[in-house]
């Protein structure tokens, strides 16, 4: 029974996490009931992970944090506790008016304003981007990241107070447990590591594991030969591809040819002496598998890059894919450290029909053209810089438009958003990247 009950929720807290309120899930273990949080208008007992590993419900008891023995039968039992939150919309009710509230990842958290017209998230995790709402007087707040969030009033169109909100784990799951756990997972190719993943992005939006789960994911993703996946996982990776070993450099373009998947290709990378990366680098620009369109020859590097995938071929198969199993492909936006959504979207089949409606963003043309064409590409990016949600991407647009600029051997451009970069952002990886743009340029 419970297998069955378990293969229904197949769907939840991947379009949970993609789009908050639209419910589906994945593999899980144990019944599911909704959490009491002291305080709040709800009812059930409380269906828990335990450090033995089984599930156990336990009466109605007031929130705290409980350390978990970080195994995959305890992931996955927290998720199905998110995934019953997210569905049943369970709530955590506050009638003072604070500044400061918690409240638990995947429930929404309720509270007054005072005399407040307006509110907007000002601050948040990396990649995260909650669902935010204020109507008659009440702010509705809910998230599946954990992190500190904080949120503006207004008055008369002015700033009037800032309100911060922590999201919190119920569950105290250790990172660098949970890294292990990924990477024994993703070694035995065990599905589970899905799972692990999805959580640990969850629980540590911007941890300090992030970018070798990524790859593990990925390598996971290809190994399998699991198409849906590995595209998903390549949005992880592709910003942090220059940080890669060769070794794994390798991996990810032979899984981004695998899909048809262009991602930017560093003109440094071409001059490295590994014969793997190499060989994987004539694969990806060569093979007929490869994105159609191709880079001219350039000042700073004479190799063609590709740059676009086949988009017919993507919609083709995102036409054919089930509701189920697209609510499972755009959850992956979390593992693939995509920020969320904050439609109110109640259907996996209206978030669907948004999705095929809308538009290139400017930073994704940029994107598409970076080796191409690199001057619309800067048109784009420059563009993308006053338009861009997620701050976090201005450094590494500074850096794509400097990129961009050294292509058409314009020194003086590429030495000014360097500058740019390295003013702004002088702690960024992407500050750490340009020095070898700078070398270029000599």
């Amino acid at each position: 029974m419970l297998k069955k009950l378990a293969i229904t929720l197949v769907a939840v807290v991947f379009v949970g996490c993609y789009n908050l309120d639209n419910v589906g899930g994945k593999n899980s273990g144990g019944s599911i009931r909704e959490i009491e949080i002291a305080g709040s208008q709800q009812t059930g007992g409380t269906t828990t992970p335990t450090t033995g590993g089984t599930v156990e419900t336990k009466p109605q008891q007031e929130e705290k944090i409980v350390s978990v023995d970080v195994n995959d039968e305890n992931v996955n039992n927290y998720l199905t506790i998110i995934k019953s939150n997210l569905r049943t919309s369970a709530k955590k009710v506050d009638d003072n008016i604070r500044n400061q509230y918690t409240v638990p990842i995947g429930e929404t958290l309720v509270f007054p304003v005072d005399n407040e017209r307006a509110i907007k998230l000002s601050t948040s995790p990396k990649n995260a981007n909650p669902k935010v709402s204020l109507t008659n007087g009440k702010v509705s707040f809910r998230t599946v990241y954990q992190g500190q969030y904080v949120l503006s009033t207004y008055v008369n169109g002015s700033v009037n107070r800032k309100i911060t909100v922590s999201a919190i784990s119920k569950y105290d799951f250790n990172e660098k447990d949970l890294y292990k756990l990924i990477l024994q997972d993703s070694e035995k190719r065990d599905k589970d590591v899905e799972n692990a993943v999805t959580l640990y992005k969850m629980l540590y939006p911007a941890g300090r594991y992030s970018k070798e789960v990524n790859y593990l994911f990925l390598k996971y993703a290809y190994d399998i030969k699991n198409n849906s996946l590995i595209n998903e996982a390549l949005a992880g990776v592709k910003n942090d591809f220059s940080s890669y070993s060769d070794s794994e450099k390798a991996t990810i373009l032979r899984a981004a040819k695998l899909v048809n998947k262009s991602i930017f290709i560093p003109s440094e990378v071409y001059n490295t002496n590994n014969s793997d990366l190499k060989n994987a680098l004539n694969e990806y620009n060569n093979s007929s598998k490869a994105p159609v369109d191709r880079a001219t020859s350039t000042q700073v590097d004479n190799r063609t890059v590709a740059t676009e995938k086949n988009k017919a071929k993507t919609q083709a198969r995102e036409d054919e894919t089930s509701i189920a199993d697209y609510a499972r492909e755009k959850v992956r936006s979390v593992v693939g450290g995509i920020s969320g959504t904050t439609s109110t979207a109640t259907t996996v089949a209206s978030a669907k029909s948004k999705a095929g409606a809308s538009t290139e963003s400017y930073y994704e043309k940029g994107m598409k053209n970076i080796n191409s064409n690199p001057r619309v590409a800067i048109d784009n990016f420059k563009k993308s810089l006053s338009s861009e949600k997620i701050q976090d991407k201005k450094p590494e647009i500074y850096y794509n438009i400097a990129s961009s600029y050294a292509k058409l051997g314009n020194r003086a451009e590429v030495t000014k958003y360097i500058r740019l970069l390295k003013q702004e952002f002088p702690s960024s990886s992407w500050t750490k990247k340009s020095e070898a743009l700078s070398n270029l340029i000599k």
